[in-house]
């Protein structure tokens, strides 16, 4: 099954109902469904999170994009403690759990920060407000501390490993300004550390999605 409606429109048909995928006791009035997405750097999540966002609203759902990258340390305190973006130490975990439970659980706005990929540092904060369905967009999505106490629904973009790794590598340049040796020498750390941290996060999707070297979509396991 391929392009990125037909996906959405698969999600909404086939997962998108409570007798398959009901909520969690703790959600708040109104919330039936959290999806948290996860996969590598690069691998279209943040994309595909505003496709089914823009898909839902059309069918008069609410929806509401969560980009958990804003809860990323600033590039500069992880090269100082030597840790990678793909490692959970790098993001600020408590923040993200208690903003999710007053999201999730208590069904209040939140103020999440944004994490500006090129610059390493963050912007001002932007306000959520609650829907009825949130999308949890980031690795730290499926993070079992996360998925364990929100989502009812994961989902996880993956890759034959050249396509993870040279996506990331394309980033790094045309995103980060990272010259060719930074982004290849970046490129290798950083595929040791998704495979340590991130792809173990498989085995806890409901849904996978394969990502091709255009970073088009196509459902793996519907």
């Amino acid at each position: 099954m391929n392009s990125q409606s037909h996906i959405c429109r698969y999600i909404f048909e086939h997962l998108l109902v409570p007798d398959k995928t009901p909520p969690l006791e703790r959600y708040t009035p109104g919330l039936s469904f959290v999806l948290s997405i996860s996969g590598g750097a690069a691998s279209g999540k943040t994309m595909f999170c505003r496709q089914m966002v823009e898909f839902l609203s059309g069918r008069r759902v609410t929806a509401v994009h969560v980009p958990l990258d804003g809860y990323l340390l600033d590039r500069e305190t992880r090269r100082r403690r030597g840790l990678s973006g793909y490692d959970p130490r790098s993001s600020d975990l408590p923040a993200i759990i208690a903003h999710l439970k007053s999201l999730i659980y208590d069904g209040e706005s939140i103020q999440i920060p944004i994490y500006n990929h090129e610059t390493g540092t963050h912007e001002p904060a932007r306000q959520i407000q609650p829907a009825a369905v949130v999308l949890l967009d980031g690795i730290m999505s499926m993070q079992y501390e996360v998925r364990e106490r929100f989502s009812n629904l994961g989902i996880f973009l993956t890759s034959e490993d050249i396509v993870i790794r040279g996506l990331r590598l394309l980033v790094d340049m045309q995103e980060r300004g990272y010259t060719v040796f930074q982004a290849l020498a970046h490129s290798d750390e950083e595929f040791i550390s998704y495979n340590k941290w991130i792809l173990p996060q498989i085995a806890f999707a409901d849904l996978k999605i394969w990502v091709d070297k255009k970073r088009e979509l196509s459902i793996l396991n519907a």
